[in-house]
Parts: C-alpha cells; sequence; structure tokens
C-alpha cells in the first residue's frame, strides 16, 4: 500500500474522494483501460455509513454490467424488492396493516440493492487496489490548479505532516458535498429545485414487518423486508432501508415549507417517528446507532465535464431527491461520460483532434445530463403535492414505475445516453414527455385541492387495499434496452400518460372506473385532454357527451336503426343507460336486446395496451414544444406562484 511520500508525480487521472462515485469510476476507468494511471484520494481514514443506500434497476445495472459487481453484490449486500408506500390517515392513527399500501409482490426481474454503503466503499477500495489502482486514505485535497486546453493539472495532498504534489491529465471531483473544485469554479445552484431536508439514522433490532400482521396480510407481498419502506404524509416521506449486518436505515425527506421547524435534531427526529402509530410498532425496542441530518437536499448544476480535462460526479456536481432512489442513477450517468471521454482522450495520439472532439462532445454531454435532471424532477415534482393520498399517489406510482422502465432504464440498457447522434435525433420526444409531465403535474395539484375541499382526499387511505401496478409494466419489462422498438416505445408512453390523466379525472370528478372502461378508452384521446389539459367540474358535461356520442355510434353497429345512448353522472355509479330510440321503430324486445347489449358494453373494461394509437398526434405535439420547455421551473406549484401558466402558455400548442 502506497503512502503520500511513495506516490508518483504523475497520473493520467487523479480522483478526488474515495465515495461510491469516486472508487466506481476509478474501477470503470480500470476495466476499460489496463494501462491508465489512476490515483483516489480520500481525506478520511476510514469508511462510516451514509445516506444513499437505495438503488433502483439503472443503477443495478451499471453495478453487474459496467462494475461486473454482481455476484460481489448478491453475497454482499442485500436484492432491493421494489419502491413500497403506505398510506395513512392525517393523524397517523393507523396500525400497519390497516394501511393502504402500494408495492411489489415479489422480486422484480430486474436487479438492484439496498447497499452497506460503508462496507461497499471499503470493499471496492482493496477491490481497486488488486486492480493496479492507487488509493490514499486519510490523505486532503488542500489545493488544485487546473489549467486549460492540454495542459496537466497540479493537486496538492496533505496526510499528517506530509505534503506532496501531484499531477494529473484529468482531474475528477467526487469530493462529495465537499464540492472541492468549488475553489476553481462555482457550479452548482439552488434554483429550480426540491426545497426539501431530510434527517436519518441507523437502527438495530427493528421489529421484522415480514411477520408482522395476519396471515392474509402477509400473504399479499413477500419480501417486504427488502423493500425501500415509504410512510407517507403531509409534503414528507419516511423511509425504512433494510442493510447487511442487522441495520436497518430509517430516515424522513419532507417539503421545508410545510414545517414550522423540521425534524433535523436528533430528539426532535426519535420524537417526530414516535407520533407515527405504524412507525412505532416497527421501532419498538429498536436502538438508534447513528444520526445525521441535512437542512437543504437538492442543487443542481449544469455542466459536470470540461474541455480543459475536469469533471465533478456524485455528490460533487449535483443532487436531486432521494424519493425514487435516483442518486445512483445520476452517478451512473455521470461516470459512464467521464469513463467515455476520459479514455476517448488518452487514447487518441493526435492531440490537437483529442481536444476538438471534447470541444464539439462535451457540450452534449453536459445536455445529456441536464436533461436526465429534469426528468427525473418532474416525476419527483408530480408525486409531492399528492403523496398521502391513495387514490392519487398510488396510480402515479405505477405510472412513474413503468414511464421509468420504457424510457431512461431502457435507454440506459441500450447505450442510448452515450450515442450523441440518438440522443440529440430524439430531442423532441423528450421535449414532449417533459410537456406531459408538466400538464399532469398541475392537474394532480388541482385535483388535489379539490379532493381536499370536498372531503374525499384520504378516503382510500385506509381501505387496506393492495395495489403493486405490475399490469403496467408486464408488457416491456422483459423486453428492456431491446434495440428498434422505439415506435412501439412511444406508443406505450403516450397510452400510459392518457390513463393516469384519466384516473386523476375519475378521481377529480368521482366517476369510478372513468379510467379502464372500453367506451371511456374510445371517448377521451389524446387530442381531447391536450384541448382540455385544465379538465374540472365545469367541463364534466363535455366529457359526458363525447362519452356518450361515441357510445351512441358503437352501439347503432348493433342495429339498422337510428338511437342515441346518454351516459350521465349516475351510470359510473349505478350503470344505469338511457337508450332513446331515434326512429321511433324499434319493437320493445329490440329495444331490450339493445340496453342489455350497452350494460355490457358499459361493464367492459381493458388495458391501456388497448386503447387507440395516437403516436402521430404526440409527435406533432413533440415537435412543437420549444427547445425551452428542458428549462422550465418543474415544480408547479412554484410556476404558479411566479405567475408562469407553464402549462397553458408553454406547453399547450394547437395540435
Amino acid at each position: 500500500m502506497s503512502t503520500i511520500g511513495q506516490i508518483q508525480k504523475e497520473y493520467d487521472v487523479v480522483i478526488i474522494g474515495g465515495g461510491w462515485a469516486g472508487l466506481t469510476l476509478a474501477r470503470q476507468i480500470r476495466r476499460g483501460s489496463q494501462d491508465t494511471s489512476i490515483l483516489v484520494v480520500e481525506a478520511n481514514d476510514g469508511f462510516r455509513a451514509k445516506v444513499g443506500e437505495a438503488t433502483v434497476e439503472m443503477t443495478g445495472h451499471y453495478f453487474m454490467n459496467q462494475l461486473g459487481l454482481v455476484n460481489y453484490l448478491y453475497r454482499n449486500h442485500l436484492p432491493k424488492n421494489g419502491l413500497r408506500f403506505f398510506f395513512d390517515k392525517p393523524d397517523h392513527s393507523l396500525s400497519l396493516t390497516e394501511m393502504s399500501e402500494h408495492g411489489t409482490t415479489s422480486i422484480p426481474p430486474h436487479p438492484a440493492f439496498q447497499l452497506d454503503r460503508a462496507r461497499l466503499e471499503a470493499d471496492l477500495v482493496e477491490m481497486n487496489r488488486e486492480d493496479g489502482i492507487e488509493v490514499l486514505m486519510g490523505v486532503k485535497a488542500k489545493a488544485l490548479s487546473i489549467e486549460t486546453a492540454d495542459e496537466r493539472h497540479s493537486v496538492q495532498l496533505s496526510a499528517e505532516e506530509c505534503d506532496a504534489e501531484v499531477t494529473a491529465g484529468w482531474l475528477v471531483d467526487c469530493s462529495g458535498r465537499n464540492r472541492f473544485a468549488k475553489k476553481h469554479k462555482k457550479l452548482t445552484r439552488q434554483e429550480n429545485v426540491p426545497e426539501n431536508f431530510s434527517a436519518w439514522g441507523r437502527f438495530r433490532n427493528i421489529q421484522d414487518i415480514d411477520s408482522m400482521g395476519d396471515e392474509a396480510w402477509r400473504k399479499r407481498a413477500f419480501g417486504r423486508f427488502l423493500s425501500t419502506n415509504h410512510f407517507s404524509g403531509d409534503g414528507y416521506w419516511v423511509w425504512f432501508i433494510p442493510l447487511s449486518g442487522g441495520y436497518t436505515s430509517v430516515g424522513i425527506v419532507g417539503e421545508k415549507e410545510k414545517f414550522a421547524k423540521p425534524p433535523t435534531k436528533r430528539e426532535s427526529f426519535l420524537d417526530f417517528l414516535k407520533n407515527y402509530q405504524a412507525i412505532s410498532e416497527l421501532l419498538d425496542g429498536a436502538e438508534l446507532v447513528d444520526f445525521e441530518a441535512w437542512g437543504q437536499l437538492a442543487y443542481r448544476a449544469e455542466e459536470f465535464i470540461f474541455p480543459d480535462r475536469w469533471a465533478t460526479s456524485g455528490f460533487a456536481s449535483m443532487f436531486l431527491d432521494p424519493l425514487f432512489s435516483g442518486g445512483g442513477d445520476m452517478i451512473a450517468l455521470f461516470n459512464d461520460h467521464i469513463c467515455k471521454y476520459i479514455l476517448m482522450d488518452l487514447a487518441e495520439s493526435d492531440r490537437d483532434k483529442a481536444q476538438q472532439l471534447l470541444d464539439q462532445q462535451l457540450p452534449i454531454a453536459n445536455q445529456t445530463v441536464k436533461e436526465f435532471y429534469q426528468g427525473l424532477y418532474a416525476h419527483v415534482a408530480n408525486v409531492y403535492p399528492v403523496i398521502d393520498s391513495a387514490e392519487l399517489c398510488s396510480p402515479l406510482l405505477a405510472y412513474n414505475t413503468s414511464a421509468y422502465f420504457l424510457e431512461i432504464v431502457w435507454d440506459y440498457m441500450s447505450g442510448n445516453y452515450l450515442d450523441q447522434e440518438y440522443w440529440q435525433r430524439k430531442s423532441y420526444l423528450r421535449r414532449g414527455y417533459l410537456a406531459l409531465e408538466l400538464i399532469l403535474q398541475k392537474q394532480l395539484i388541482d385535483t388535489a385541492k379539490v379532493l381536499k375541499s370536498e372531503g374525499r382526499y384520504y378516503r382510500r387511505n385506509d381501505e387496506g387495499f393492495f395495489e403493486s401496478g405490475a399490469d403496467h409494466y408486464k408488457y416491456f419489462v422483459y423486453l428492456m434496452g431491446t434495440a428498434g422498438r422505439d415506435g412501439w416505445r412511444i406508443d406505450l408512453r403516450v397510452k400510459l400518460w392518457v390513463e393516469i390523466f384519466l384516473k386523476v379525472i375519475e378521481a377529480k370528478l368521482d366517476l369510478p372506473m372513468l379510467a379502464n372502461k372500453m367506451v371511456v378508452q374510445q371517448s377521451i384521446l389524446l387530442p381531447d385532454l391536450l384541448e382540455k389539459p385544465n379538465l374540472n367540474l365545469t367541463d364534466k358535461g363535455w366529457l359526458l357527451e363525447k362519452i356518450s356520442a361515441k357510445f351512441s355510434e358503437m352501439l347503432s353497429e348493433e342495429t339498422e336503426y337510428s338511437i342515441q345512448v346518454k351516459v350521465s353522472e349516475d351510470s359510473f355509479h349505478t350503470g344505469m343507460l338511457e337508450i332513446i330510440d331515434l326512429s321511433g321503430e324499434l319493437t320493445v324486445d329490440e329495444l331490450e336486446k339493445l340496453t342489455k347489449k350497452a350494460k355490457s358494453l358499459w361493464g367492459q373494461t381493458q388495458e391501456y395496451i388497448a386503447m387507440p394509437s395516437m403516436v402521430p398526434v404526440f409527435l406533432a405535439f413533440a415537435r412543437s414544444q420549444p427547445d425551452s420547455i428542458m428549462d422550465s421551473v418543474i415544480d408547479q406549484r412554484k410556476a404558479l406562484e411566479m405567475g408562469q401558466q407553464a402549462s397553458e402558455s408553454r406547453v399547450v400548442e394547437a395540435v
């Protein structure tokens, strides 16, 4: 093992920070080139527990395929059983088994993991050293000099009373929230990010969730223990994440404006958890081992990699929100790009050509990550306004999971994020999808207000229902990463959006099963929803007329006579329909047969995949969106406060 006095003076790559981001990047570069000299410098002597234990499928793919760690992960860490949400009453009085629940029934087909961060990072140090990577622990980077173009950078290092200076062809800042490179250039900002705090700790002796409740409740799902369990409240959620070694990570993320005083102190954190009946059940007899809190979680940056041959990754670059465990996905995206361009640059002997390639391609790489951040933020921002309503949040979670698989994970497994020609050619799709998310979010915000005003917002929270959402992604979960399915993916993505929009309207107008009725799915199409993105109570008549007209057309095919079907609000509650014989020539028997046929059609439901294809409509809509939409204020509550009618003036265009 090298000490600061024994290290080389020159390296191809110097990485500041020996956490998850820096250590995986070093391993990834080494797997791409055995000849590249790499130094990793970590200020701490050892590793401690950190937030960010949960991963999702994109990160799982990164660990297994880019890093070759599949055996290591299964032997030393826990597989993840998806995201799981529990919904409570406003006074948090429900026991665990009384809560309505959204989550997986068994381990998903594409792996993700619950990581013991301290163990992972300590093990990566040893793996990297075995691969010939220099890793120095307890060595601080005191100062740096980042040079322009192809000049070598220098870093001053310090350990106890020893100092040293090294130079690097490439310098990567992975120093976490300390953001060492800010001494060179201020990159991060806190505009257009979630304004959330977090507090968390590790507990030992947590109650076994899979042993609680009665047999019927336990049989609903296999391995709740292995899920990232979310207990939701008004503008906040509490996580339970299992770790190898018998520990459980428990934490809260909340919107600061919803708290007079956020529970970011150890005692206030514990007091907050005790107010939750179900959480108290899980924590009965548990011991808090350590504690940490951050007053502000999120920040963003416009750039993470530079033609001057330096970059940032992980928390040193940007961070969003842990709601969907997306921190690892960001690291995977950062590291893939950084590794690609370091290896490309070092392999090019013509240094003028090497510089030209960096100058051309790095702006696109930065834009790729920026748009990824915006897209992920859109899904996060959709959830927070309705996170404590089972009726709204559960279908939204199913939609978000499906969209994540169909877009983010699929593109990642296909290598599309690194294919700049593909990425630029498909930019209009990202504009279109973001536009749809902003429309949906505004509708969710308005619907939540309606349900609260009518006392219906929490009505499904204590039903004890269980929903997995698996029906949404069963059509493509085993196909993810397959090439040549872009048109098919667009079709499913648009249908998923139409269904969730109709689900929200179903709750808003109190029209049970609106979104799943075959007649409705044939009646209310994408152009209709784009025409009325702010569909509300005053549009109920329009909606019923559209459904009645389509229903009349469908039933008319059953007879040669002219008839009309009238669908009323009551039809959704009682199933009663009015059949009008416009011709006046139907016999009583014929009218009775048509009435039976109408009731049969009205009772038919279908899955979103059977909706009429609207791909040409969506493509026209997407292409009409300006490039500037990718810079939109994502949280539509903030946009409305700022007087920006984003969903109307910037999003919806004539189709």
